[in-house]
This record gives structure tokens, sequence and C-alpha cells, in this order.
């Protein structure tokens, strides 16, 4: 079927980076775009009104956890001092043999809870970090999202003592098993739902991987043809544990592995030896980033919240690293994680004119494509993949504008997305996902979220309840008021 999308701004691609068409035309036919211009004269089968609309290519969010993400709205404003900014240490650990809150989720509804959230959001394109990827494989091929998963794996867990240090349990064997399962789910899955998943191989964190580990999986990743993600530097108690181990920065650590690489990607990034906390000499960590070829996924919203900051996003690309974004665990709205990037970027080098509209769009759109090498997505250009977003431009909101794009990003967020094309065919229409009983899966969600939130004495080491470890805001009213 050939379709014809015409009246609105189109964020076409040519020479090597975007370019803006006011009131343009863009044909796709079937699964590709074959046409972006002024004005289309010839046949179609089908034509999209985009009078008021933003035309964007799919976005592409290269570090998500798909799940109801009860651990983390759990701990907005509270959590350990002594896990300095770190938040999913606060949920994520237990003592020996207690399952913390991850692994009591169910990952059905968390999968499909996210994966919708994500594509009603205007994400075509998604790195889906979960040990569940196989329901998740499931979820956003009946959706129609495009993603990349496999189980993560690590050769050691976090836990907490009686009296609640912070400590490794160590397990290599294990470790490697997951290894092979990750590998034997990748050639089970990858190409399945029309190509649209594939596969990625998830060592979970720097800390909890082994150089063993960490070289078998550069090993198998040439083998597969597949890229890598990691966790590293998210945090300083990361980031000091590898260099006690090792003698090395976590960036370091994985360049001595062989880890790094085109097609890897590292999650997060935030304390190196750019970063002002690090306190490490003769820092080489970003030319080290920028030589291996390796991407960078920023997720800025998630680390702002724990009083954290990348430092920065302008000088990560100065040093010729590919940078891409990612909404990590919630809300997750990648159009405000563009405003985010930007802002806090302006904010950490006291310089207005870095981290601009142009350079976050393209982080969301071209750079996670490049992080995941493919040079058909993030673009909107003849051969390219009909992956693509309307943006409803005319709202109180938005306001007036000059430049669509800096209106997008200084003003707009996920609730503008009118309608989300991923190959060829329509998975989201006036704002919601086609199919889907939106208020249903809500309600699901919220359900599993209390459930879990129940669970809380089970697995925090001092037996909390969820009201002891996270106050609500405001303390209950007491008593009527009037009469």
């Amino acid at each position: 079927m050939k379709t014809l999308i015409q009246g609105g701004d189109v964020v076409a691609y040519a020479e090597g980076g975007h370019r803006l068409l006011r009131g343009g035309a863009l044909v796709f036919e079937n699964d590709r775009v074959t046409f972006v211009g002024r004005s289309f004269t010839g046949s179609v089968d089908r034509r999209i009104d985009a009078v008021g609309k933003l035309v964007i290519p799919g976005l592409v969010n290269i570090h998500c956890h798909a799940d109801v993400e009860a651990g983390g709205r759990l701990i907005a404003d509270i959590g350990r001092r002594d896990f300095f900014h770190t938040g999913f240490l606060n949920y994520y650990s237990a003592k020996k043999g207690v399952k913390p809150l991850g692994p009591r989720q169910d990952p059905d509804i968390g999968g499909r809870f996210a994966l919708a959230e994500m594509l009603r959001n205007g994400c075509t394109t998604v790195v889906d970090i979960v040990a569940t990827a196989e329901s998740h494989a499931r979820i956003a091929g009946e959706l129609g999202l495009r993603a990349f998963l496999s189980p993560t794996y690590r050769s050691a867990d976090y836990c907490v003592s009686e009296t609640g240090q912070l400590y490794y349990e160590h397990d290599e064997a294990g470790g490697l098993a997951g290894l092979d399962r990750a590998k034997a789910f990748i050639g089970k899955h990858a190409g399945s739902y029309e190509g649209r998943i594939q596969g990625m191989l998830f060592p979970y964190q720097v800390d909890t991987c082994s150089p063993a580990l960490l070289r078998a999986t550069r090993k198998a990743a040439d083998e597969l043809g597949v890229g890598i993600e990691i966790h590293a530097g998210q945090n300083l108690l990361e980031f000091h544990e590898i260099l006690r181990r090792h003698t090395m920065t976590p960036i370091e650590y994985l360049a001595d592995t062989g880890l790094l690489a085109p097609g890897a990607i590292v999650g997060h990034c935030i304390v190196n030896t750019a970063h002002h906390l690090a306190a490490v000499p003769a820092g080489r960590d970003l030319e080290i980033l920028a030589q291996s070829g390796a991407s960078v996924a920023h997720c800025p919203l998630v680390f702002a919240r724990r009083g954290n900051a990348l430092e920065s996003f302008a000088k990560f690309r100065q040093a010729g690293i590919n940078v891409g974004l990612g909404t990590d665990t919630y809300p997750r709205d990648l159009i405000s994680e563009m405003r985010w990037a930007s802002n806090l970027c302006k904010i950490v080098e006291n310089d207005f004119t870095l981290g601009t509209a142009a350079d976050v769009f393209t982080a969301a759109t071209l750079g996670g494509a490049r992080a995941l090498r493919r040079d058909d997505l993030g673009r909107l250009a003849p051969g390219a993949k009909a992956d693509i977003v309307l943006i409803n431009m005319r709202s109180f909101r938005m306001g007036p504008y000059r430049d669509p794009i800096k209106a997008l990003v200084q003003c707009g967020t996920s609730d503008d997305v009118d309608q989300v094309i991923v190959d060829g065919e329509t998975r989201v229409e006036d704002g919601h996902v086609v199919g889907l009983d939106e208020a249903r899966l809500l309600a699901e969600a919220q359900a599993e979220a209390d459930r879990l939130w129940a669970t809380v004495p089970e697995w925090h080491w001092q037996g909390l309840t969820a009201d002891q470890l996270s106050p609500q805001s405001f303390p209950p009213l007491a008593s009527d008021l009037g009469r």
C-alpha cells in the first residue's frame, strides 16, 4: 500500500543530517519511505492530512526497563545515604536467598504496560533490558514495536547483610549459563515478527560481571553479529568498586576486556573521569570511549531525580562519542528526556548555547540508530524504514512557534503524539494504541504495583513496610473540614 502524508512540517534526512521541510509531503509504500519533498503528484492508496503536525522519524529509545517500575516509584525522594545518588540498590538488593522487588514482578503485566507506553509515546524502536525477554518479545511483536532484547545475565548479585551492609554474591557458572540462555534466545527469536524483533547481549552491570564473562560476551557478540549493552558508571559505589578490584575505571575495565567496540552501548556512564565526583587524576575515559566507537545511552531524568547529571552531554559529543537517549525507568517519555538532556547540559556547563534542541533531537533519532548500527532507522529518506511519528503542534502548551524542533524540545511531551507508524502500519491513532484497552491495562498495572508494594517487608533488610520506607508526601487528613 502506498500512503501520502501531506501538509505537515517534515523532518527529512539529507547530506548526513536532519533537514526541515515546511508543509511538505512524505510517501511510504509498505515498510519503506519512497519519497520526501515539497509535493507529490503520483497516485496513492491512502492520504494522511498532517496540517498542524510535525512529521518526525520514529524515536529510538536505546535504554529502558519495561515493567510497572514499582521500585523506582517507591524510592522517589528517599533512599539510603550510603548508596549516594543510587536509586535501584534501595530495592534491588536483599539478604542472601531473598528475592528483592525486581524478580517478584509479573513480566506480562509490566511488559505490556511499559512497551505500550513507549509505543504510545512515539518510540518505534526500543532496547528493552530485562530478564524476562521471552514474554517481552511476544508482547513487542504483537504491539508492532521494534525491539532489541535478550535475557540479562551477570556473575554476581547484590546482597545485604543482616545489618544492612552491601556485598556481592559471586556465581561465575551462573553468569556463563545466563550468557548461553541469551545466545539461545537470539537464535530462536532474532528476525521474528517480520524482522522487528532483534537480539542483543546484556551483561547487566559492570560491577556484577567478571572479566571472563565480559570476554565471553564479546566473543559471542562477534559470532552472532549482535550488539551489547551494559550499565557502567551509573553510581559512585560501582566506580570505586571497579577501581578497588581492578585498579581501573569502569570504562578502562570494559576496554581491557574487549567489550568496547562499535555496536556496544554503555548505559548511563554518569560517573567517569570527566565527572567531578570521580576525583581520579589523569582520566582518559572519554578518549577511550571515542576511540573504541562505542556509544552512550543517556537517560537524564532518572539521574536528575537522584541529584546527579552527566558532565556533560555536550562534552561527550565534542569528544567524538555517539550519544543516544533512553528513558530508563519512568515516565517513558523520550520527548521530555530531550528537554532534560538539553537543560541539564546548559546548567552543568553554565552555557546556554550547548545542548541545543537540534543536538538532543538528533540523539533521540540518529544517535540511537547509529548505536544500533541501523542506517534505516531514525531518519526520513527514501529507503528508510517507514517508522514515522506525527506530533500535534496546535496546543496551548506548545503555543506559537517559529522553529518546530525548539518548540517540541522545550514545550512538547508524549501527550502531543497523535499517530505512530511502524513498518508502514499504524500502531497509534488519535493518541491511542490501536486495539488496546488502555484503561484496563492501566488498572492492571496499578494492581500489580500495589501487590509489589505490599511485599516490601518480605525483602527489605529491616522489614520496613512501604509506608515506613517511603512515607506519603503529606499526612492524611485527620477529620472533616467545615460543616
